[in-house]
């Protein structure tokens, strides 16, 4: 009962991050979704993107069926928005759960009620799991809603994974922002870093058309998890990168909560 106290509060003092968050999220995602027609079976569209250097193209998933499907463009340029905005989200919530209590000096107050470190805790990473699974959870429904207003979905367990994978790489920095959080105590530079993760995975995940060892640095990228295309054609996610996405988010729990309950806190 303690411990839902304390995730109701967190809720409760991150409503209006999380309302923003959402909005922008599911505005963006309506943005892509309605200039579906404009991009399926486009030839010149089709056309105009063999003058891009392959590299780029990578970077926003775009191959030929992002030009023939509407899976295939969600699966695209719409999708690498989705996943950094949602990992974005994530990381924030999770760099500053512990970080923000210290740097303010809220923890002088919170540290010493009745509740364990590990439950204080536990009782924000559920609360941030419970805001990063809204936000997806309306950011997928708002696209297979308005998508199913201008065509017909012929793949929607696909494409559900596909957003799926975006959650689950969300979930992977998210444990990767508890450890930041426990070992930084500074909530600014805790953020810094955290944001700086994702957008490094991404500047990674960009070299991989490059070639050579630049193309190594692109297996470093938690965005590179995830084969999207072939999550359409398989109708699967892969087990390799489910486990391993997973595996992030729960050893960073575990992780950020033996450092908390071990840490000697400046308060």
């Amino acid at each position: 009962m303690k411990s839902l106290n304390l995730t109701r509060h967190e809720l409760f003092l991150g409503r209006k991050n999380l309302l923003t968050w959402t909005l922008i999220i599911a505005g963006l995602m309506i943005m892509f979704v309605s200039t579906t027609t404009l991009i399926i079976d486009n030839a010149e569209m089709a056309e105009l993107i063999e003058g891009f250097p392959q590299a780029l193209l990578d970077s926003f998933n775009i191959n030929v069926e992002s030009f023939t499907t509407f899976e295939g463009w969600m699966a695209s340029e719409p999708y690498v928005f989705f996943v950094l905005l949602l990992a974005s989200f994530a990381i924030a919530l999770a760099s500053t759960s512990i970080s923000r209590e210290i740097d303010q000096g809220t923890g002088e107050f919170l540290f010493v009620t009745p509740h364990s470190r590990r439950n204080i805790f536990w009782s924000k990473a559920g609360a941030d799991f419970l805001q990063i699974s809204f936000v997806f959870l309306i950011g997928t429904a708002v696209t297979f809603a308005v998508g199913s207003t201008i065509v017909s979905i012929t793949n929607p367990t696909g494409l559900f994974l596909v957003f799926l994978s975006a959650y689950l790489t969300a979930l992977a920095t998210a444990g990767i922002g508890y450890v930041l959080s426990c070992l930084i105590d500074n909530q600014r530079t805790a953020l810094a870093l955290g944001v700086g993760f994702v957008l490094l995975s991404f500047l990674f995940k960009s070299l991989a058309g490059m070639g050579g060892i630049l193309s190594n640095l692109a297996k470093l990228s938690i965005f590179q998890l995830f084969d999207l295309f072939a999550i359409l054609d398989n109708h699967a996610l892969s087990f390799s990168s489910l486990a391993t996405s997973l595996g992030i988010y729960i050893i960073g729990l575990v992780v950020g909560s033996e450092i908390l309950a071990r840490k000697n806190l400046n308060l």
